[in-house]
């Protein structure tokens, strides 16, 4: 019985500290929660604010278009409050507050600015929360405050050169050249239907035979990959594509486009998969294959039969002329990598030779035969570089003249030659009495002895270098482009790729008299006379073979060829494509 009464007072106690130990865990669990809950309202009330910051940095960016903090301070303020309003259901026990600050993005992050063009935005929101287990906890409130940054960025697009220029001219002469580059035989109405068709960057990555920006512009595919999808997005258009469609379905079974290996775009499309702006800029057909054509950046352009109908040409040419880039579109924002292009590449050394030359008659002298000649021609065109700048700040006009879209390209070049130069030999056996006669007697004498033992006739030989073309140092430019008319009509920089025959400068490379060298000063008697002859218009050698030459150089050879690349010496055409002004993004 002692013990029963004994084991039952012991249940009683154990009972009640059961109970004080409940009560202990209760509070605890109490206090915890009240921390949990109010911890995690302020959270939300964080994420909000970082939400809120966000979206009125996004909101004030909009609004950077090239004004002053000056001009923007009273635009920024009235757009504050809007957008506070619209956002004035963010947790917290009043409207967030919001504060901003003008600046720039640096190295360094967001850099303030209390004048001056700024670029970026940087945004503080802030509001408070009251705790609800304020007599748990013994907290009454908790704060939350984020920041953002903003930065206005306008996306550009420029070309340097364009196949579709030439076309649009119906300069038909750069139809051999284009056709020797693409591998087939078009028409110039099927180029120009090429180059009035237009397709966006962003429906050749949504076809079956690319599949995404990245597999475009930094993948390696084929040309004939590239010209599929072309044709697939131009049968999605709407509207009439016809001839396009069937100049695209000849160079897809070409035997060239077959043969070609893998391509990049990115030698000749500069542009970022991630700029959604640029993908949305649509291009010319003919443009994007013609530079496609040339985006492995080992095509050589062959060299035609440019000895045709041209007397005293001979027919074995040693060297070539390689074209290996040509029209470059670059999209992206002011300085950046992305907006950067090179220009066209055009460069090598055409050997020529000339035979049975025409002989030519010089005062004094008599007729004097040319029986030798060789030349060359040489092209160093291209090394240089546009770069989208800003300042000036990018405009977004509204399409019209009076207000023109306007960005600005430096265009920077390097050291560029476009020359011929043909040595001619003119050799005869002249009087001894004509050489007398020109006051030669001492050179005679100094150089073969006594003039009485000479006989009646002289060996003569005269090499001669004619020179015609120009040589461009380096230099730049900036063009400021204007949309319109700039993306039809071009800026150029640089000079034409013409020679002009009327331009020729002789010089004498050595004279000979009985096989013997005389000095080139004492026999200018010899040689002004001779050198006048052989670059007067309608005295033989230039007249019957090199102005011919050079004419079908420029009308059939590198002249078409530089049109049909927009190549300019020493410089390019630069085209506006389009820009995107104001497109806010977050940097920080």
């Amino acid at each position: 019985m002692w013990h029963r009464r004994q084991h039952a007072r012991r249940g009683d106690d154990e009972r009640g500290v059961v109970t004080l130990l409940m009560a202990f865990v209760i509070v605890l669990i109490m206090i915890g929660s009240a921390f949990v809950l109010d911890i995690g309202l302020q959270r939300v009330a964080r994420t909000d604010m970082q939400a809120v910051a966000d979206l009125v940095a996004l909101d004030l960016a909009r609004e950077l278009d090239g004004r002053s903090v000056g001009e923007l301070t009273p635009v920024m303020n009235a757009e504050l409050t809007r957008s506070r309003t619209r956002n004035a259901s963010a947790v917290g026990d009043e409207p967030p507050q919001l504060s901003y600050q003008l600046g720039r993005m640096a190295t360094s992050g967001f850099a303030p600015m209390t004048s001056g063009v700024p670029s970026a935005v940087r945004v503080v929101a802030q509001t408070d929360v009251t705790f609800a287990f304020a007599s748990v906890t013994g907290a009454d409130s908790g704060g939350a405050r984020r920041s953002a940054a903003a930065e206005s960025a306008s996306t550009a697009c420029f070309r340097l050169g364009s196949f579709v220029a030439a076309i649009r001219a119906s300069d038909s002469t750069v139809l051999e050249p284009l056709n020797d580059l693409l591998g087939v035989n078009l028409t110039l109405v099927s180029y120009q239907g090429l180059a009035f068709a237009d397709v966006r960057l962003d429906q050749l990555t949504s076809t079956s035979a690319i599949g995404s920006p990245e597999a475009l512009l930094n993948g390696s595919i084929t040309y004939a990959q590239l010209i599929n999808a072309t044709i697939e997005a131009l049968t999605r258009e709407p509207g009439d594509n016809t001839v396009a469609l069937q100049a695209l379905s000849r160079i897809a079974s070409s035997a060239v486009t077959a043969s070609i290996g893998p391509i990049n775009l990115s030698n000749v499309l500069h542009v970022a998969p991630t700029d959604n702006a640029a993908m949305d800029v649509e291009l010319d057909v003919l443009d994007l294959v013609g530079s496609a054509r040339l985006s492995d950046g080992k095509h050589f352009l062959g060299v035609p039969n440019i000895q045709g109908q041209v007397p005293g040409v001979g027919y074995q040419y040693t060297g070539g002329i390689n074209l290996v880039s040509a029209a470059e579109l670059a999209c992206g924002t002011p300085n950046s990598a992305q907006a950067k292009a090179d220009t066209a590449q055009l460069d090598g050394t055409l050997g020529i030779e000339f035979t049975n030359l025409p002989s030519i008659s010089v005062p004094t002298l008599g007729t004097l035969q040319t029986p030798k000649g060789s030349g060359n021609l040489q092209v160093v065109a291209g090394s240089g570089t546009g770069q989208l700048v800003a300042p000036p700040a990018g405009h977004c006009g509204d399409g019209s003249v009076v207000d023109p879209s306007t960005f600005s390209v430096q265009v920077a070049t390097g050291l560029a030659s476009y020359q011929m130069h043909a040595d001619v030999s003119v050799a005869a056996d002249v009087k001894l009495t004509d050489l007398v006669s020109l006051g030669l007697t001492s050179v005679l004498t100094n150089l073969l002895g006594n003039i009485l033992t000479l006989g009646s006739k002289i060996s003569l030989e005269v090499d001669v270098r004619l020179t015609v073309g120009t040589v461009a140092g380096a230099g730049g430019g900036r063009a400021d482009l204007k949309i319109p008319p700039n993306d039809q009509t071009p800026i150029s920089t640089g000079y034409a790729m013409t020679l002009d025959p009327s331009t020729i400068i002789p010089t004498v490379l050595s004279v000979k008299l009985n096989g013997k060298s005389a000095q080139l000063p004492l026999v200018t008697a010899i040689t002004n006379p001779i050198a006048n002859v052989l670059v007067t218009t309608g005295k033989g050698f230039v007249e019957k073979t090199l102005t011919p030459l050079i004419n079908n150089i420029n009308n059939m050879f590198i002249g078409p060829v530089a049109r049909m690349i927009g190549l300019r010496l020493g410089g390019a055409d630069v085209y506006g494509v389009g820009i995107t002004c104001a497109r806010p993004r977050l940097v920080g």
